[in-house]
């Protein structure tokens, strides 16, 4: 494995556990009028999802296909990080679309319906097709690129 390819994992390891460590309290929420707008168009934080018991949690996904190590972590302040093992990491809101949740991908608002199978496994639905995730409760680490 490259130098620069450790150093990103390491890097990208260091943010999301700075990222899911910050828990404690919290500044208190800026008015109305001057909150981020999400990718829904209602400000943050006005809306639950259904179900919010995927949110705090790191999610990898199980789905054949998708790049290896994919991860994603929603964030309590409606923040999404995505990232997996061999692409750039990508951070921008999230929000609830109704019994849905919402984010953008370069543009693209992505809109999932949130299925909960059991307490560790994670299904979005996205235009009728599932992506499944399951929580990570371990220490894992991705392997090293193939050549």
């Amino acid at each position: 494995m490259r130098a620069s390819h450790i150093v990103k994992l390491r890097l990208t390891s260091l943010a999301m556990l700075a990222l899911c460590a910050c828990g404690g309290s919290q500044a208190p929420s800026p008015p109305a009028a001057a909150q981020p707008q999400s990718p829904t168009g209602a400000a943050a934080g006005n809306d639950e999802p259904a179900n919010p018991a995927f949110i705090g949690r790191i999610w990898r996904s199980s789905t054949s296909g998708n790049p290896l190590g994919t991860i994603m972590i929603f964030l309590p302040d409606r923040l999404l990080l995505m990232d997996s093992c061999f692409e750039t990491f990508r951070v921008s809101q999230w929000g609830v679309a109704g019994n849905n949740i919402r984010w953008l991908e370069d543009t693209v608002p992505i809109e999932a319906e949130v299925i909960m199978p059991g307490p560790n496994e994670l299904k979005l639905r996205v235009a009728g097709r599932d992506q499944t995730f399951i929580a990570m409760t371990d220490a894992w680490t991705c392997p090293d690129m193939p050549k």
